[in-house]
């Protein structure tokens, strides 16, 4: 049996989706940006999705679209946008790397926030700036950000500033952050098979214009991006449907999950003496993560003593976890470089079962008794 726990790297897909994308593969394999009948049949299918899209994830369909084949790519273009090069932007360190070295490479000056102990951005200690560029989650502690209020503080210092999230852990897992002007999803994170990425544009943002004119001369006069596959981009929709039908009700069955496993290992003893914790307290995280630091322990060893037993976890971001360094994260938290090296990141899915939870349990054991 293999456990698979870590779906905020990649989450396993719904296997109606899997059948949805393979119908769309033998059927939508016309270039969308042909001048005959197909592809404009292919046209009206992702403006249909792009609906559908909005509908499922925001709960109104008046949002627009903006296509891609991942999340790197559509922090590019928004990074590369009149909207964000040359401003004045503010974020933190806990952001994707991804989205960091976009922002460091356009905007003119990068401000950024110090998160306290759990990974979260205080409103009180925002600045005023053209651009707040944050995450909803965070993707290795699993911290939910405050958007509501934050969004509050930064229109309150910078009313004509811009928000941008990062969604891609939190989308159709849960709320919407509907007080963002901009926000970046990935199909990837929620099970859409074929991957496919989007930017939702808020129906009210003046500035949504400009990013969309921009998007279009991106990839059709610069060349800055590839044309992303149709298949995917309508999967990603209809994967997204799928899960938002079920979202709280999901939200709250791993929630159980999550708060079965952290009774189970914190303040487990470790060799050498010290006890496992978890990272973030229950109320300011995710329910589909959950973090936990053993100190004295690599992460990086613990994650292949379980893959060898059957369950996949992660140290840390997918994204750095070829990196040598300690967890960037778990340093801007303030941890020391030692533990900073002993992060254990599960990542629950909507699909995760108490049998699971059950055997990475054991399977942590049975790894600390033998490390």
């Amino acid at each position: 049996m293999t456990v698979y726990l870590d779906q905020a790297a990649a989450a396993r897909p719904a296997p109606e989706a899997i059948e949805f994308y393979f119908a769309r593969v033998r059927e939508n394999y016309a270039n969308q940006e042909a001048a005959h009948r197909l592809g404009h049949d292919a046209r009206q299918q992702l403006d249909r999705a792009a609906e559908e899209l909005s509908l499922a994830l925001t709960g109104e369909a008046g949002w627009k679209v903006i296509w891609g084949g991942c999340g790197t790519e559509l922090f590019n273009l928004f990074a590369d946008s009149p909207l964000a090069a040359g401003k004045c932007a503010i974020t933190s360190p806990l952001e994707h790397p991804a989205l960091l070295a976009v922002l460091r490479r356009s905007a003119a000056e990068l401000r950024l926030l110090r998160p306290d102990r759990c990974g979260l951005i205080l409103p009180e200690e925002l600045p005023a700036g053209d651009l707040l560029a944050l995450h909803q989650v965070q993707s290795e502690l699993g911290t939910i950000q405050p958007i509501g209020p934050l969004a509050e503080a930064f229109r309150r210092n910078s009313p004509a500033g811009i928000l941008f999230v990062d969604a891609i852990q939190g989308a159709a897992k849960l709320p919407f952050p509907r007080e963002a002007d901009i926000v970046a999803v990935s199909g990837r994170k929620f099970g859409a098979p074929g991957g496919g990425a989007a930017l939702l544009i808020r129906p009210a943002f003046r500035g949504g214009k400009t990013l969309l004119e921009f998007a279009r001369r991106w990839r059709h006069e610069l060349y800055r991006s590839c044309r992303p596959e149709v298949p995917a981009l309508l999967a990603l929709a209809f994967a997204a449907g799928l899960r938002a039908t079920k979202q709280e009700e999901a939200a709250r069955r791993i929630g159980e999950l999550n708060a079965a496993v952290r009774r189970e290992l914190e303040n487990l003893p470790l060799p050498g003496g010290g006890r496992i914790r978890c990272t973030v307290p229950p109320e300011l995280a995710s329910p589909y993560l959950l973090h936990l630091l053993l100190p004295g322990i690599q992460s990086g060893v613990m994650v292949r003593m379980l893959s060898a037993a059957g369950v996949m976890a992660a140290a840390g971001s997918a994204c750095a976890s070829e990196s040598r360094e300690p967890s960037a994260a778990l340093r801007a938290i303030g941890l020391n470089r030692n533990d900073a090296y002993s992060g254990l990141r599960i990542g629950f899915g909507f699909d995760s079962t108490a049998e699971e939870a059950k055997k990475l349990v054991e399977a942590l054991k049975d790894a600390l008794k033998n490390y």
